[in-house]
């Protein structure tokens, strides 16, 4: 008997191969087992248990076709095959579409069935899929969605690789990446599910369920492979809706279905492998030889048993001598120690991908919905409509864009919410961040909505008095309030909030001299266990009670206050209403032990406008609730939505300057804007529009193979990547970045003017 095994890769990110080998040769001694591999590069070619080698070019110089007739006369003159890695066997699937008796693989009915993220074919077991989203996708849903999982996501690719994306910077940075490297647009996002992971490992042949196992894993690679197992019968409740589904897929050969169990025992599906495991060996171990009775059922011939050594395996390092005729190669390229794909596939699979996307487009698509997303952002219609107000043609590019009726619709929203949240015992109130933008128009809409005056120093202070706010309308806030020295109002401020002891300690000296006065002075605390720069911290039992000693000399006749801040679109929306409520446990002891009743409540938020504007006002009217059962002495809450107000209230217009065609669709444009104008492109999407030179009309801009160059000569500066020009696009037309008025606008600097 003669058996052909792919994917030998040995690495910490290993393939099955040399494993199948491990577990073949117990179950059929004197069978022949051949290796398959693409490349000389790959280590388990060396593995002493391959009695023969079928090295091929790699993928990228295969004739695929000629390559598959030379199988197919394989498998027609008896020998059987099993293939290791996801691309060879959907390939095969894709080359023998009727299936062949000694081909072990499933057939591409089965594959496109069990594609992720949805898995439709497990539909029946005892498993849940995590919420997911297909990057086809605005990158402002995207963002959404990020937000929304607190940042817990994972971008997949649909074959191979899934990277943890804890910022919208990394996020498209592995996006980039991964799109390169498998030639696909088409990733997605899936929620992260703590837990423990474990697998179901099975076998089947046309059909027929012949052997599952279960796997937990005790210990995991950096990469979060497959360290160490312990091996277990599948349950029962799992076993039999496992048939059922083998014997809808009409499945042949290895697979393997990822999970992870979270606190409640509940099984989330991660991925289903159209292929054996790289733990495959590690069931052998514990008499569960599931490579053999693959074959046993294909060939006719009982295996030899594989007696149960141990329920638990480990993996270790070996050295092995490599064999003469494949001598290690030269380094690779680009040079020694380089850590890319072409180090992580060395047998060129990224290759084959890139030549199976050229051959069958539809083959190997992660998502298939032709009515699903366009990759096209939602505009608002007060957007378009603050836009068509500007005469374009008297505007100097770049430019920032006030967009009027926009901002005065958020404001006066918020000051209704607020007002709708008052109560005759406790009012509820916005404060409007000068820092966020301190542009005239931003604090006058403040000012006529009832908004308080946020500052952090006192240049802002008088800012704000400049346009109308009274001193008593004011919050003082931050590390460097005292600068500059000589500024401070005499007149009675409404609250300060000290950001360190030593702050607080200031304040009060101030207010014994006469230097300042406020009607609420207070601290702002850190948030625990999420890393912050501002405020007291909270978890040292000697700064706490240092913090108490400081708040008892605080003057009888000030009221008491406390303020904490933490950005929501940074820790994701979930995690920040969390950390809202361990907030108030914390101010409740600072109550009992400081012996000051809380009688102002600042909360800061950082939130992203969506976020801030589309709730139904369910979390905050909760929130109110919960203060008033919590701090039963607070008489005024303050919120400060920050860049839910300043964001969407400008945008930045810019004009194309040059337009530069490359190779497969890839062009890059330069623009008149920079990052100096743009600062925080690296953090967050802005939704984007192409106002036609022609026709005036404005067209938003979807994912596409442009960069938008900046003007500025600096690598970095690239005010946007992967978006798509509408045609007809040229030098002189218009670009509008909205969402571009909060630090876009307060942190843009002068940088490559003159």
């Amino acid at each position: 008997m003669k058996i052909y095994v792919s994917g030998l890769h040995c690495s910490a990110n290993p393939q099955p191969g040399v494993g199948l080998i491990r577990s073949l040769r117990l179950g059929y001694p004197s069978a022949e087992l051949v290796g398959v591999e693409y490349s000389n590069r790959i280590s388990g070619i060396h593995w002493d248990g391959i009695d023969d080698l079928w090295i091929q070019r790699p993928w990228s110089e295969l004739n695929l076709e000629a390559y598959g007739e030379r199988i197919k006369e394989v498998l027609d003159d008896g020998a059987l095959w099993i293939s290791g890695t996801d691309l060879e066997a959907m390939w095969l699937a894709d080359l023998f579409p009727d299936g062949h008796p000694n081909l072990l693989a499933p057939p591409m009915g089965a594959l496109k069935r069990i594609t992720k993220p949805a898995v439709e074919a497990a539909s029946g077991l005892p498993v849940k899929v995590p919420t997911f989203v297909s990057t086809d996708h605005s990158d402002w849903d995207l963002h959404d969605f990020c937000r929304k999982h607190n940042w817990k996501v994972w971008l997949k690719g649909p074959y191979y690789e899934a990277a943890r994306t804890p910022t919208w910077e990394n996020f498209e940075a592995v996006r980039r990446s991964l799109s390169k490297v498998w030639s696909t647009q088409r990733l997605f996002l899936q929620a992260h599910v703590s837990g423990y992971e474990e697998s179901v490992m099975l076998c089947a042949y046309q059909g027929e369920l012949l052997q599952a196992v279960s796997m937990r894993k005790r210990d995991i690679t950096p990469e979060g492979k497959t360290w160490a197992g312990d091996i277990s019968e599948v349950p029962t409740d799992f076993m039999a809706p496992l048939k059922r589904m083998v014997k809808e897929l009409n499945w042949t050969g290895g697979g393997e279905i990822e999970m992870t169990r979270d606190a409640t025992g509940q099984l989330w599906l991660m991925e289903m492998n159209p292929r054996f495991p790289a733990w495959v060996h590690g069931a052998t171990i514990a008499g569960y030889n599931l490579p053999a009775s693959l074959v046993e059922a294909a060939s006719g011939i009982t295996a030899k048993a594989s007696p149960n050594q141990s329920d638990e395996f480990t993996r270790v390092v070996l050295e092995v001598p490599v064999r003469p005729e494949y001598p290690l190669p030269p380094l690779s390229e680009p040079y020694s120690g380089a850590v890319g794909h072409s180090m992580k596939h060395p047998s060129g699979l990224t290759s084959l991908a890139k030549k199976l996307h050229k051959t069958n487009p539809k083959m190997l698509e992660a998502v298939v919905d032709p009515d699903g997303p366009d990759g096209l952002p939602q505009v608002p219609p007060s957007f378009l409509n603050d836009i068509n107000g500007y005469d374009f043609g008297q505007v100097q590019t770049p430019q920032f864009l006030f967009m009027n009726s926009t901002a005065t619709g958020l404001f006066e929203k918020a000051a209704a919410r607020a007002r709708r949240l008052s109560t005759d015992d406790v009012e509820v109130i916005s404060g409007y961040s000068i820092k966020t933008n301190p542009d005239d128009q931003l604090i006058k809409l403040a000012l006529d909505n009832g908004f308080m005056a946020e500052a952090i120093s006192l240049l802002e202070v008088q800012k704000a008095l400049e346009i109308g706010f009274r001193p008593d309308q004011v919050i003082l806030n931050g590390p460097g309030k005292w600068w500059p020295e000589g500024m401070m109002p005499k007149e009675r401020m409404h609250a300060v909030f000290c950001d360190s002891i030593a702050d607080l300690n200031r304040a009060v000296a101030a207010m014994e001299k006469g230097e300042m006065s406020a009607k609420h002075v207070g601290v702002r605390i850190r948030t625990p266990n999420i890393d912050s720069r501002f405020g007291i911290p909270l978890d040292s039992p000697a700064t706490f009670r240092k913090m108490l000693e400081a708040i008892k000399t605080l003057p009888a006749d000030t009221a008491f206050g406390v303020h904490f801040h933490m950005a929501s679109d940074r820790v994701g929306v979930a995690q920040w209403w969390h950390l809202f409520e361990s907030m108030l446990k914390w101010c409740r002891s600072i109550e009992k032990l400081s012996g000051r009743t809380i009688e102002v409540l600042d909360m800061g938020g950082g939130w992203f406008p969506d976020d801030w504007h589309a709730d139904d006002n369910s979390k905050f009217a909760r929130a109110v609730e919960t203060v008033k059962a919590m701090l039963p002495g607070v008489r005024q809450i303050i919120s400060e939505p920050g860049k839910a107000m300043a964001q969407p209230s400008m945008a930045l217009a810019m004009r194309i300057l040059e337009i530069q065609e490359h190779e497969e669709d890839y062009v890059e444009a330069v623009v008149d804007a920079s990052i100096a104008e743009l600062p925080m492109y690296f953090f967050y999407p802005h939704r984007m529009l192409r106002k036609c030179g022609e026709t005036g009309e404005l067209t938003p801009l979807g994912r596409g193979k442009t960069h938008l160059m900046g003007r500025l000569c600096m690598e970095h500066d690239i005010v946007a990547a992967n978006v798509e020009l509408p045609k007809g696009t040229r030098a002189g037309d218009l670009l509008i970045f909205c969402d571009a008025g909060g630090y876009d606008r307060s942190m843009s600097y002068v940088f490559g003017r003159g």
